[in-house]
């Protein structure tokens, strides 16, 4: 049997840039409620806004791996 040589799958950098920034966008996500209610808003509407940018991360995490590997081609 003769197993042939595959060619490894190259990363993405779109994705990986993705990746980099969607982690950075959770990072500060975790961080910003206070930054939210020393404006003036209250803790829930504050929360909100919290888990809308942790759920815009979590998307961006998950598309971004993915995507990040891709098939090499001969173009």
């Amino acid at each position: 049997m003769s197993e042939e040589p595959t060619t490894p799958k190259e990363l993405s950098v779109r994705s990986l840039t993705g990746l980099i920034l969607s982690a950075g966008l959770a990072v500060v996500g975790l961080f910003i409620l206070p930054v939210f209610r020393s404006f003036g808003l209250a803790f829930r509407p504050a929360f909100w806004l919290v888990l809308a940018i942790e759920a815009v991360a979590l998307a961006g995490v998950v598309i971004s791996v993915l995507t990040l590997h891709r098939q090499r081609t001969l173009d």
